[in-house]
């Protein structure tokens, strides 16, 4: 028998992971260890030597380590790829959401704000200030956007822009009609939230995500309006008149390494505060997009750390951000069972995102860049050959015999370089996690535990 080549290993302090991605199977080892499977590595048939080597070898055999041939390592893979094809594609069929990108104008002008305003109806580009981002969605392409989905839908999202700005009542009140008895996910800066409360109490929320970047000074010296004026305190006022009518709240705050502790202080401050609505409180707590990646590793860590203390359940209460990185790490942070996958995440075949130019996108980090669009669902439906919608691990040629395949599904197609091909992996993103990032987590919780 010899080693599978769906082999990882990754250092933890002194010790190592010894990871399976075909199984999922993960394990630590010492260095002596790794020494002797260091060995078996160069070996076409793995022959024992001593009772050491009996003894780890018929472990590694039974923990799916071994195999007898690299042909029945990759028929072995080929099965599993090929039930996620037929998981992903009933997915992919049955679309249950949808999200409306009701207008890309924003009564707020975020500095870090990362939407891509150089879009429009036709191939010009556009200014930030241009008129194409006063458009606002219409019964036409309401209408439109619904007939794409079909009778599967379960949850409808708002996003923008600033979905509840007040031209877009009219509209938001024609998907309530259109939709009464769907649940509702609504990201917004908060700021007009009160004029649509009686609206939002009509139907089932999920949630309402808002943004609140630290205490007042902070918060508004970074998120105000188009005027320059505050908006802290009439966030937090709304805040407040969510809960008080039982509409669950998501608080995001976006980090770096000026507000990182007045961020987690005012967790704590709003846990506080809000103490009879806890149960309605989550948080999402993520580190600038813009910040370097080790920045954002030991930030990511920092996080962590800041929440080992709770359960699985209450970390991710206190952190949705957590749930989201590779299965692998997910599994670490979360509890949450290793399963492989397919395609990267829920872009590439979760319902879609429709804007107010026709256009469909895979994901909220690519609303408004035309070249992420995976597809037009106005004046008729076409869907884009290349594009998010259409990658797996099987359809790029890298993946196919790649270790990390399993584990990563190919990486994140929005951090390509290059986005005229999207059949091309992006390594990096697990890389990072399962050799940076993954080793700080698992000392951390080592540590505590």
């Amino acid at each position: 028998m010899k080693l599978i080549k769906n082999l990882i290993i990754t250092e933890i302090g002194d010790k190592y992971l010894l990871i399976n991605s075909l199984n999922g199977i993960i394990d630590r080892i010492d260095y002596s260890t790794l020494a002797i499977i260091a060995k078996w590595h160069e070996c076409d048939e793995i022959v024992p030597v001593g009772n050491y080597e009996e003894v780890l070898f018929n472990k590694l055999k039974s923990r799916g380590y071994l195999c007898n041939s690299h042909k029945e390592e990759r028929e072995k893979k080929e099965e599993i790829i090929c039930a996620l094809r037929e998981k992903h594609a009933k997915i992919k069929a049955n679309n249950t959401n949808i999200t409306f990108v009701m207008t890309y104008d924003c009564n707020f002008r975020c500095p870090y704000c990362f939407e891509d305003f150089t879009f429009g109806g036709n191939d010009d580009s556009r200014s930030l200030n241009s008129a194409p981002r006063k458009t606002i969605m219409d019964r036409v392409l309401i209408d439109a956007a619904f007939d794409l989905v079909g009778d599967s839908l379960k949850t409808i999202g708002l996003f923008g822009g600033e979905p509840l700005l007040s031209k877009n009542m009219p509209a938001l009140e024609y998907i309530i009609y259109r939709a009464p008895d769907k649940i509702y996910n609504i990201t917004t800066n908060g700021y007009y939230l009160d004029a649509f409360l009686n609206l939002l109490s009509k139907i089932k929320i999920s949630y309402i995500m808002i943004t609140l970047d630290g205490d007042e000074e902070t918060h508004d010296s970074r998120r105000f309006l188009a005027n320059g004026r505050p908006t802290f305190r009439k966030i937090l006022t709304n805040i407040e008149k969510c809960l008080e009518r039982n509409i669950p709240i998501r608080i995001r705050m976006n980090l770096d390494y000026s507000n990182f502790n007045e961020c987690i202080a005012l967790r704590t401050k709003l846990l506080d505060q809000f103490k009879m609505y806890e149960s309605l409180l989550s948080f999402e707590i993520s580190p600038m997009i813009e910040m370097l990646s080790t920045d954002r590793n030991n930030m990511f860590m920092d996080l962590y750390k800041a929440d080992i203390e709770y359960s699985s359940e209450g970390r991710i209460q206190m952190n949705q951000i957590l749930s989201r990185f590779s299965p692998i790490l997910n599994a670490l942070t979360t509890g949450a069972k290793l399963r492989p996958t397919y395609s990267f995440c829920s872009a590439h075949y979760s319902g879609p995102i429709v804007d107010p130019y026709g256009y469909i996108y895979p994901c909220l980090l690519s609303v408004g860049k035309k070249p992420l669009a995976i597809g037009k669902y106005y004046p008729v439906v076409e869907w884009f050959e290349n594009s998010i919608r259409n990658r797996s691990i099987e359809n790029i040629s890298e993946c196919r015999e790649c270790r990390y395949s399993l584990l990563c599904g190919g990486g994140c197609p929005v951090s390509l370089n290059d986005y005229s091909d999207f059949y091309k992996p992006e390594c990096f993103s697990i890389k990072n996690q399962i050799h940076n990032i993954l080793p700080m987590f698992y000392a951390a919780k080592t540590e505590c535990e």
